[in-house]
């Protein structure tokens, strides 16, 4: 049977079928500032950046199968035209030679020939194939605690099954991997380019680390990297700021803490150096790599990359985070960066906030645009029936996630994709005429609010750093602070308390216009130098309320003294050996109190300081209130606003009384399992 492309080749077709379809423009694709904010443009044109991606999952990764094609077509009929594809380097190289361009050529064409205006970026895996591991042995990536693991399987899995063990996988330090990885990308593009599939080609998001989102290999279960390479590259980073070359540090080492959750800066210079040597490198590798793309293109591309994790990294972030976010988002070369959203109830689960992983703001300040991954799974329940396997169990929850987790970019000023797992349970996540309704509406409407001028909502700032993992317990469990309470808990909590909330990077504060600010929070500042103690005393404290948590400015990066946060507060903090107990609370130390107070939350004026940050949205409630800042609800509820709206979700349902912004109140009667949206200025109901 003849195809499409076999007719066309008929004598006469070919002609008649060229007059009557124009040429496709090739595409182009940058992102620039528009109304307001870092904005997707594409072929010239500003477009809201909604994405449908293929997955990385057997049966659903290739875009000519039946599965997929279904899939495809389902969101361009609901108005899709940007689309994204993984795209191994062991797909396409798995032997010695050139890379395997036709399936390239065909993983694109899947989507044109459904879509001819369609705009395809591929996520590009940069993972060395098994066959060059073997090759080069001494390349790998390994482990302080053990040596590689023995995995058997019996069925086909995603190729980055396994990421998180301690498989060999080729050292990010590695020069021959970067030096092979870089011929290769290069051999692509140009390749891609000189096909008529190139055409289609808006931009390479580079893949590599776990599950291509730049973790480092093993991350989670296991302490990386001690390998050759990895040793040879701490070296040469020690020498270039001045010091002696340092073993790479062991477990003993890495476990090693000197007063309470704390690394004394003076004794702990070799592994506070090694981790920052880890993350630095895994941003410089990331920038190399989006340089690549946008000089080997012939047109303009876009290049970005998972990266600038933050919520939800597991008390794992020294090891594996995204702790080098300033210097990405400095770097020219990386237009986008992008992330799953967060894991965890106070995030995923119905009546959680389902907001992304990243400092969505700091993102957007720094002009990048930032992508979530809409990869929540809908409520398909296995029916072992002969003629319905899968059914959805519970569409109202459905139809609550979606909107919920799509206005959190939308009103942040940013896009996202639906990643499409599918295939590892049921034909397709999102394989239902409903729920493909629904993605439509909301399609056509953050379409239309995509062209209006951007106005962020938020009067609450929440203000977190990075840099504080360097010096604080690095294993599991050695930390209960930093990241469980003063990251995770605080931020899903205050969430969910009514008011709209922004998120930024402590290195982004200064260039923040702090007077729409009515509170802002340091989360997790423990590390504070002289001029940002300053900056906070005099620039952050006057004229709003501040909220200090836990050990604001303890450390300067030289030294631990209760005398830095009592700079940094303007109150009488006395520190507390510990450990601190409370209901709720896993015991840390050292804590700190306002005089001989209790712990707890006390105010001083407009200064308010919380020995643990609150741990319920009532309790920020409370704070926010008396600052002035504004509730759009008083009860339990999340609210998203920002770009023109504002949506509030809730698990319970319930009454409510939406007040606006510029003072209209509506009385409302949210049903359970609810997500309802509104305009921000006349309070229509948008969505039914």
């Amino acid at each position: 049977m003849l195809d499409r492309r076999d007719v066309l080749k008929l004598p006469g077709l070919a002609a008649t079928a060229a007059a009557a379809a124009p040429p496709r423009q090739p595409v182009t694709a940058e992102v620039k500032p528009w109304n307001g904010k870092p904005t997707l443009h594409v072929r010239g044109q500003p477009v809201y950046a909604a994405f449908y991606a293929l997955t990385d999952c057997p049966g659903g990764r290739w875009s000519w199968e039946e599965g997929p094609q279904q899939h495809i077509r389902h969101f361009v009929d609901a108005g899709f035209r940007l689309f994204q594809v993984d795209l191994f380097l062991e797909s396409i190289w798995p032997r010695e030679g050139p890379l395997d361009i036709a399936t390239v050529q065909r993983q694109i064409r899947g989507i044109t020939e459904i879509c001819p205006e369609a705009a395809v970026v591929i996520r590009w895996h940069l993972n060395a194939p098994d066959w060059w591991l073997k090759q080069h042995p001494d390349e790998l990536t390994r482990y302080a605690n053990g040596g590689f693991e023995q995995i058997d399987r019996t069925q086909p899995v995603r190729m980055l099954m396994d990421d998180l063990r301690r498989t060999p996988r080729a050292s990010l330090a590695s020069r021959k991997w970067r030096k092979m990885a870089e011929e290769k990308t290069i051999e692509l593009l140009r390749a891609l380019a000189a096909t008529p599939e190139g055409d289609a080609l808006a931009g390479i998001q580079v893949a590599c680390g776990v599950y291509g989102e730049w973790h480092y290999w093993g991350f989670l279960r296991n302490e990386p990297d001690t390998s050759r390479t990895m040793q040879e590259h701490f070296d040469r980073w020690r020498r270039a700021g001045g010091r002696p070359p340092a073993r790479v540090p062991g477990m003993e080492e890495r476990a090693a803490l000197d007063d309470g959750i704390f690394r004394d800066p003076a004794r702990r210079e070799a592994v506070i150096d090694y981790y920052r040597c880890q993350q630095e490198l895994v941003a410089d590798e990331i920038i190399h790599f989006c340089g690549l793309v946008k000089k080997h293109w012939p047109r303009r591309i876009l290049a970005g990359t998972f990266y600038g994790y933050f919520f939800s990294m597991f008390d794992r972030q020294a090891t594996g985070g995204h702790l080098s976010l300033p210097r990405v988002l400095a770097a020219p070369e990386v237009d986008y960066l992008s992330a799953p959203q967060a894991y965890g109830s106070l995030y995923r689960d119905l009546g959680g906030c389902g907001i992304t992983r990243s400092l969505v703001e700091s993102v957007r300040l720094n002009g990048k645009l930032f992508l979530d991954e809409m990869d929540q799974a809908p409520s398909w329940q296995w029916l072992n029936n002969v003629d319905t396997a899968f059914a959805l169990s519970d569409l109202e929850s459905d139809f609550a996630i979606i909107r919920r987790n799509v206005l959190e970019s939308f009103t942040r000023g940013m896009g996202l994709w639906y990643y499409d797992f599918g295939p590892a349970n049921v034909s397709g996540w999102w394989a239902d005429t409903r729920l493909m309704a629904e993605i439509a509406k909301l399609r056509r409407i953050l379409a239309d609010y995509h062209q209006r001028p951007y106005q962020p909502a938020g009067d609450v700032l929440f203000v977190f750093d990075t840099e504080v993992y360097y010096y604080t317990g690095t294993l599991p469990g050695s930390d209960p602070l930093t990241d469980a309470l003063a990251v995770n808990r605080a931020i899903g909590e205050a969430w969910r308390s009514g008011a709209a909330i922004e998120t930024i990077h402590l290195a982004d504060l200064p260039r923040v216009d702090l007077s729409r600010f009515r509170v802002v929070a340091l989360a997790n500042t423990w590390l504070l130098n002289t001029a940002q103690r300053r900056f906070l005393r005099e620039r952050v404290l006057p004229g709003r309320h501040v909220v200090f948590c836990g050990a604001p400015g303890y450390c300067d990066g030289k030294r631990l003294s209760v005398d830095f946060v009592r700079e940094a507060t303007g109150l009488d903090i006395r520190r507390q050996d510990g450990p601190l107990r409370m209901e709720g609370v896993q015991p840390f130390g050292p804590y700190f109190t306002v005089e001989d107070r209790p712990p707890g939350l006390v105010r001083r004026g407009d200064v308010w300081f919380a020995s643990v940050p609150p741990l319920t949205p009532a309790g920020w409630r409370e704070i926010f209130r008396a600052a002035g800042a504004h509730l759009y609800v008083e009860q339990d509820t999340v609210v998203h606003a920002g770009g023109g709206l504002v949506l509030l979700h809730t698990k319970e349902g319930g009454p409510r009384r939406l007040t606006l912004r510029n003072g209209k109140a509506a009385d409302l009667g949210l049903p359970p399992k609810s997500s309802w949206l509104f305009d921000a200025a006349t309070g229509e109901r948008l969505l039914p």
